[in-house]
């Protein structure tokens, strides 16, 4: 008998996208699923637009505002699949996805599947696989880990996996404490509770980069004591698993990341940011940027240069680096696909 797999989506004010996330996922090619919509207090027309689907396999979860982690952790409550796979609400999977996935892990459930993923502006089909070190089956979850965190973007998106429940009984849910980057604990909590990871490269993520994203979303006391919690929760499991230098190295360097973006605005995080990074040995990180950048440091020190860049942004220079970052985005898609082309 064929596994129920169970399509998690949890939306707020996703009216302008649900639609084509629920087509990608209603046309899987593989059709034993059911499709959980957490429409999480939204605003605008989310909910009305996934009443509108004549499909018996999309369930529409109503609830007042809870956070994108209580949203997912409500499927996982209200699922019925052996397996379970989460999906952003502006975002899109590849027909075959769920079957890839599967196929991938169904000799083995304790292990968790993994895909490929590519970035999009408008066009869910522009999406190209990253080539990236991780697109490969891994025995030891913490090999992934290190390679994906060391290698390359370090994306580890709920979104990538497919998941025996099994697992995420084991490994717990999304933590609710936690808003931005709560990816982090979660993966890294799943990973650890896994076999190892098995990789599906039929099975495309396609990862919508908006080009009105804004800096000012991310920047605030909340997301940034999220930031501080889940890279605290994630480096203690995992210094925990594997107390080595490649693990204490990572660790310092993810502290010494954050703590670039905890100072000058928010001092105690940064000190227990900087408390931590000396805990693990220090790090070498440097901050990254452009030209300008690149002559301030040596002169004024990091310190020097975060307190000038706070300056300018309270006299608006976010707005620009917004605009920089919108025609970065624009880049991602051919050119015939942009929205301003058509």
């Amino acid at each position: 008998m064929r596994p129920l797999v169970s399509i998690i989506i949890p939306a707020y004010n996703a009216g302008q996208w649900i639609k084509t996330t629920l087509e990608s996922a209603i046309q899987q090619s593989y059709e034993h699923i059911e499709i959980i919509v957490i429409d999480d207090g939204s605003k605008d027309d989310t909910a009305a637009i996934v009443k509108t689907f004549d499909d018996k396999r999309i369930k529409l979860i109503e609830q007042s505002n809870a956070g994108q982690s209580a949203a997912a952790n409500r499927g996982i409550a209200e699922s019925a699949g052996q397996y379970l796979k989460f999906l952003d609400a502006d975002d899109a999977l590849s027909p075959n996805h769920i079957h890839a996935q599967l196929a991938a892990i169904e000799s083995d459930s304790n292990a968790i599947a993994d895909c490929s993923w590519g970035y999009f502006v408008n066009d869910w089909q522009s999406a190209r696989p990253r080539i990236e070190s991780t697109n490969q089956d891994y025995e030891n979850p913490m090999d992934w880990l290190v390679e994906s965190l060391t290698k390359n973007e370090g994306m580890m998106g709920g979104w990538k996996w497919l998941i025996h429940k099994a697992v995420i009984e084991r490994a717990g849910g999304w933590n609710s404490k936690l808003s931005l980057n709560n990816d982090f604990d979660f993966s890294i909590r799943l990973l650890l509770a896994s076999s190892g990871v098995r990789h599906a490269p039929e099975a495309l993520y396609a990862y919508r980069k908006a080009e009105t994203a804004s800096l000012s979303g991310s920047r605030g006391r909340k997301a940034m004591e999220s930031a501080w919690l889940t890279t605290k929760l994630g480096c203690d499991n995992l210094i925990e698993r594997e107390c080595s230098e490649r693990i204490r190295k990572i660790c310092a360097d993810r502290h010494q990341m954050w703590l670039f973006q905890f100072f000058p605005e928010f001092a105690d995080l940064a000190k227990q940011a900087e408390s931590e990074v000396a805990r693990f040995g220090g790090s070498n990180l440097q901050m990254q940027g452009g030209r300008a950048l690149g002559i301030l440091l040596p002169i004024l020190g990091w310190k020097n240069v975060r307190r000038l860049q706070q300056l300018a942004y309270s006299s608006g220079w976010s707005q620009v680096l917004a605009w920089k970052q919108s025609k970065r985005i624009q880049q991602l898609e051919p050119k015939s696909l942009r929205s301003s082309d058509r």
